[in-house]
């Protein structure tokens, strides 16, 4: 009887143990899929900045070369309606 007794709780440690690395192991891979979805959210960040750097950087483009022709367009309209 002694002896079974002293089986069960050995069972009892081993299950034990075991129930603490489960969650250890539960622990360590959610700690990686969060590292995993932060490191994933800085990238989109990181591309979202640099799309709006770039559409920003047309925007000023498209707006000097809309200026550069209005500028051309007026000196077309002058030098068309100066008097000789």
């Amino acid at each position: 009887m002694r002896a079974r007794q002293m089986e069960y709780e050995e069972l009892l440690v081993k299950q034990s143990k075991m129930e603490q690395t489960m969650r250890e192991h539960q622990q360590m891979m959610e700690e990686k899929q969060r590292k995993k979805e932060e490191k994933h959210q800085k990238m989109m960040q990181e591309q979202q900045l640099k799309l709006v750097e770039q559409q920003e950087g047309r925007m000023q483009l498209m707006e000097q070369q809309m200026s550069e022709q209005m500028m051309e367009h007026i000196r077309q309209l002058t030098s068309c309606t100066t008097p000789k």
